[in-house]
């Protein structure tokens, strides 16, 4: 299998760089026995499975952020005509960029014979956390340790032009990049993207650029395009098995992504933001401003196709609600850095503290809305951002610093399956498990006073936050205000 899927990979490169002519065909449908790529028109063609999702991927996927990636990784290029023609262009292959991503394609995954593992030698010290004498088990780590140190052991690499090796190596580093957290807006700026910038500076010494950034974004999509083992049948991991919306949204999201070996990680997020409220459809209008507007772009990404819902409701707010929510949507977690002051609060721009939120399944917990009002959710989102806000109060000596709140016990609860916890006498805390990370916790009451007993550090959230919005907001009506 491991074979089918690399064979998949090369398929995969080969119908993106082939996008203007059969690429497209290639890609969603497979060949046919005489190996052409399968025009597809009716769903129920006998030469491929599932054609209905076939159909739809050909005809709704974002072809032009394909060939746009492409472009930001050098893999095309736009030239200009020559003679009478001077003034037309064509986009071509760059081989020489072309030839270092099939030779990262045919060695990647090599390492996973564990009989050519390598083993740190002692010149080395240490690799990766691995010391003398230790094989090296992680198969990207194990290969870019011999892409470093022992390149004449992989022909096809060691040939590659300085640059391109670099560019290649790169690709085998750990970003501890999480896609969905920028994508959904789940994350602030500093969880998504300081240690990727650090994986720049530190390990790379600055001499990667956008255009290599997007090179590791390509061999991350033909690799994971390449996962069935399937490779004749068309790229089945993306056109059958991926949700479209989401794949289109990552495609959309890579040029944003790419901007961070030069720009900072809050102006990469801005950018990014307003890109999506712009985009949205349908249109919500000018790109927001004002202390509220980085709330209101985040909670448009994270909440997705209940995003008109969402913003709508986000008015009915009490006062108290919605300014937790703009302020602590608004912090960054990076040393020195704020979103534009038109963008956010003042207190957060003038006064730069932390930690930072990540609440993680926010995004979960806002599409699931069912029957609940949106108001109601946002209501508990932001009980749930003040209770975090109780077990670390706001410092500037902690401004660079992220602090995980993990709500996988209520993303996919109902106000009411949450309110039930209160009939039965139990409760819902916030419970701070380390310096890092708190989590959202059912309890009864003995639970309770062991924690009290144990000085374990938590929160009890109060639900009666929900009750500040009376029944008309689940028909979108307005709310009292907090004065009321």
């Amino acid at each position: 299998d491991e074979f089918q899927r690399t064979i998949g990979a090369f398929y995969a490169i080969y119908w993106l760089m082939r996008l203007d002519t059969d690429g497209q065909d290639g890609f969603s449908n497979g060949v046919d026995e005489e190996w052409n790529p399968i025009k597809l028109t009716e769903s129920d063609d006998l030469r491929v499975t599932q054609g209905e999702k076939r159909l739809n991927f050909h005809k709704n996927a974002q072809w032009s952020f394909f060939q746009k990636l492409l472009m930001d990784a050098g893999l095309l290029e736009e030239k200009k005509g020559t003679g009478l023609f001077k003034s037309a262009t064509k986009i071509q292959v760059c081989q020489k960029r072309l030839l270092s991503l099939l030779a990262l394609t045919a060695v990647h995954d090599i390492m996973k014979m564990n009989m050519i593992l390598p083993e740190v030698q002692k010149q080395h010290t240490k690799y990766n956390g691995y010391g003398p004498g230790d094989t090296i088990g992680d198969h990207d780590h194990a290969l870019s340790y011999v892409m470093e140190y022992f390149p004449e052991l992989l022909p096809s690499f060691r040939d590659l032009d300085e640059s391109e090796r670099r560019s290649v190596l790169f690709t085998q580093c750990n970003l501890c990049f999480n896609h969905g957290w920028f994508v959904q807006a789940e994350a602030p700026p500093g969880a998504i993207f300081t240690k990727f910038r650090e994986a720049l500076i530190r390990d790379h010494k600055n001499q990667i650029d956008s255009q290599d950034v997007a090179l590791y974004f390509v061999h991350w999509l033909t690799d994971l395009a390449g996962a069935e083992p399937t490779p004749l049948a068309g790229c089945e991991k993306f056109v059958t098995k991926f949700p479209l919306p989401v794949l289109n949204s990552f495609l959309r999201s890579f040029e944003f992504v790419e901007k961070i070996a030069a720009q900072t990680e809050t102006q990469v997020m801005e950018e990014y933001l307003q890109m999506r409220w712009r985009e949205h459809e349908p249109s919500m209008g000018p790109v927001p401003f004002g202390d509220t507007a980085i709330a209101k772009m985040r909670l448009l990404c994270m909440s997705q196709m209940n995003a008109p819902r969402v913003l709508r409701q986000f008015a009915d707010l009490t006062d108290e609600d919605r300014d937790i929510l703009s302020v602590e949507m608004a912090r960054t977690g990076c040393v020195g850095q704020s979103f534009s002051s038109s963008l956010c609060p003042k207190e957060v721009g003038q006064r730069l503290e932390g930690p930072a939120f990540l609440v993680y399944y926010g995004p979960a917990f806002l599409q699931n809305l069912g029957n609940d009002s949106a108001v109601r959710k946002l209501s508990i989102l932001a009980e749930i951002y003040r209770e975090a806000r109780e077990l670390w109060p706001a410092a500037v000596s902690k401004a660079a610093v992220s602090v995980t709140i993990r709500i996988d016990m209520i993303k996919a609860l109902s106000i009411s399956d949450m309110q039930e916890a209160a009939v039965k006498g139990d409760v819902w805390m916030l419970v701070k498990h380390n310096e890092t990370e708190a989590f959202v916790e059912r309890g009864s009451r003995r639970k309770l006073n062991k924690m009290v007993a144990k000085q374990q550090k938590f929160q009890v959230l109060d639900l009666g936050c929900v009750y500040a919005y009376d029944d008309t907001m689940a028909l979108g009506g307005r709310a009292r205000s907090s004065a009321a």
